[in-house]
């Protein structure tokens, strides 16, 4: 094990932060271990016979269990079945009423005919996808010093699985609803609240995230997204893709804002606000640092569902949309481990996953964005 005496690090960090001296680069090489050594019989030995070889004091089994942050979109389980039926009435059309007018010797027909008209929808793609691991316990034996650290270390293997899952739904997630952003794109269901702004003020301000340091703006563009949210409680036609009757209460209302426009709401407008009720937007919404690859937080680039059409989308700042809009069925997840290989005492565990991802694109969906 190499040893560093670092007395004079120590001395220099000190005078450092007593302002005895001025700061100057440090060495950290002699203090610092990055765990990229390989050990040897030869050099990993005690300081005092320079023979018995050091053993390993502590192994950390690094693992943390991760967390779907699109959980939400998870609806109740479809153990059963195969295909997703979803049926919708009509609202009927208004006629005369006969009542007054009456003809003498003429009848009223109460028998005429109205049926209601029902459309159905049938989801009928399933995404499956499958996890193989091997394990072989008879030889992992000889890195642990105990049954229980060696079942700690699978168990965190195991745990990675898990983790991988929650990671792959949650991806999933993110590029269903950046489909469901992409089939709303333009329209009454896009609002750039940049170009809004300009033309209700006068102004000229320059499209994408520059605009988040306006005080001002910041303050329209959350009076836009919660009056938007209130026009979604009415019947409307204008604000899903199909043009079908619907109104989102505000309980059935997902809303999904990134991270950045939020944090720029908090230290420019919220931290100001008297009464910051009235710059706050709507309970219980998601946060998202991206909408779909980590290093372009504000874009989206997807091949539509509908048309396989691909389309670009950037700096978009928040999604509201019905909770019926998007979402994901769990039909199977299932995990089977086969039996020990008598020859070579290996076992494989394998997890079937089979997923139902859905845009509902008659369902309400806005999308605002910085352009």
């Amino acid at each position: 094990m190499t040893t560093e005496q670092i007395y004079s690090l120590v001395n220099l960090a000190a005078q450092e932060s007593m302002g005895s001296t001025a700061l100057q680069a440090n060495d950290a090489s002699s203090l610092v271990s990055l765990g990229n050594t390989i050990l040897s019989s030869q050099t990993n030995t005690e300081a005092f016979l320079n023979t018995l070889v050091q053993r390993i004091g502590r192994t950390i089994v690094s693992y943390r269990a991760y967390r779907n942050k699109f959980s939400q979109y998870i609806k109740s389980s479809m153990e059963w079945g195969a295909i997703m039926q979803k049926v919708k009435a009509s609202m009927p059309q208004a006629v005369e009423d006969p009542t007054y007018s009456l003809t003498n010797g003429q009848s009223v027909d109460p028998w005429t005919v109205y049926k209601p008209e029902v459309k159905q929808k049938l989801f009928v793609k399933r995404s499956p996808f499958m996890i193989p691991l091997t394990i072989q316990r008879i030889t992992l034996r000889e890195a642990f010093l105990s049954p229980d650290g060696m079942e700690t270390f699978i168990g965190a293997i195991f745990g990675e699985v898990r983790n991988y899952i929650e990671l792959s739904n949650e991806n999933m997630g993110r590029l269903t609803l950046a489909n469901m952003i992409a089939e709303s794109s333009g329209g009454a269901q896009t609002i750039n609240l940049v170009a809004n702004y300009n033309t209700a003020t006068g102004e000229s301000l320059t499209a994408g995230t520059g605009a988040l340091y306006n005080e001002a703006f910041l303050r329209y563009a959350i009076a836009q997204i919660n009056l938007y949210s209130d026009k979604l409680t009415d019947m409307a036609t204008v604000y899903n893709k199909e043009g079908e009757e619907r109104h989102t209460p505000y309980e059935d209302q997902f809303m999904v804002v990134n991270t950045e426009f939020e944090r720029a709401l908090q230290t420019q407008v919220q931290w100001a606000a008297f009464n910051d009720q009235y710059v706050r937007m709507m309970e219980g919404y998601i946060k998202s640092n991206y909408w779909q690859a980590n290093k372009s937080p504000l874009s989206i680039q997807v091949k539509r569902a509908s048309d396989e059409q691909e389309t670009s989308i950037n700096n978009i700042v928040a999604v509201i949309h019905d909770r019926d809009a998007l979402g994901m069925y769990s039909e199977e997840e299932d995990v089977l481990t086969t039996p020990v290989n008598a020859k070579a005492r290996y076992y494989n565990t394998f997890w079937h996953i089979r997923n139902q991802w859905f845009n509902d694109l008659s369902e309400n969906c806005l999308v605002f964005t910085l352009n």
